[in-house]
């Protein structure tokens, strides 16, 4: 092998810490896909996933290692944004706020709602005005994640656009960015009923995923 192909497949690989990110990702997801399978009763299209690490999920304990597998996986992105994008204080902050993410993921796990929200009969549902304090717990953890993550996506549009060799990404990053946003507020402020299950889902991919992709490719000299 040439000097000259070393380099090109060495550039080309991705980094320890995005390859991190993206098995601690996967695991959250392929967790949830299994422990669906598994619990009975839970729809995916109308079920959100944090339901599979309920106190009534017979298989709870699958679920919350993939919540600390995203733990693991979002802290590691963070620490390869922060040596992609280092040299930029957007870069910084973009990795600080994927890193504190990271950190929120596992709180986020082991405070367990009740049981499916979704549901009429459990006590979360609604105003949940009889869930517990786990629940709440999760619920404003997991709101506060999603917004460092979405403001994350903002902040990295002026990292790549500043990093050399980056600036290819500056409009899949804007639209990210408005996207994630525009659907944090939806989820928050109106829910889309029956199908929160299945907006959820790509909603998270895309999340979680940027990130990782943002630490992952190489510059384009």
């Amino acid at each position: 092998m040439s000097t000259q192909t070393a380099t090109a497949t060495a550039i080309h690989r991705w980094p320890v810490p995005a390859r991190i990110g993206a098995a601690g990702v996967a695991t959250f997801f392929a967790a949830s896909i299994v422990t669906a399978a598994l619990t009975p009763g839970y729809r995916s299209t109308r079920d959100q996933i944090s339901a599979l690490a309920a106190l009534d999920s017979p298989y709870a304990g699958i679920m919350i290692f993939g919540f600390l597998a995203a733990a693991i996986g979002l802290v590691s992105t963070g620490v390869g944004l922060a040596r992609r994008y280092g040299a930029t204080l957007s870069g910084k902050i973009a990795a600080g706020l994927v890193t504190v993410a990271g950190a929120l993921m596992v709180l986020a796990g082991l405070a367990r709602q009740d049981c499916s929200q979704a549901l009429p009969s459990c006590v979360d549902h609604g105003d949940g005005a009889l869930a517990s304090g786990s629940f709440w717990i999760h619920q404003y953890v997991s709101l506060l994640l999603f917004l460092l993550l979405v403001s994350a996506s903002f902040v990295l549009v002026r990292a790549v656009r500043r990093t050399e060799g980056f600036g290819f990404l500056k409009v899949a990053a804007r639209i990210i960015a408005y996207g994630t946003l525009a659907l944090t507020v939806a989820m928050v402020v109106v829910g889309f009923g029956d199908h929160d299950g299945l907006v959820q889902r790509p909603y998270l991919a895309v999340l979680f995923g940027w990130p990782i992709l943002a630490a992952a490719i190489a510059p384009r000299r």
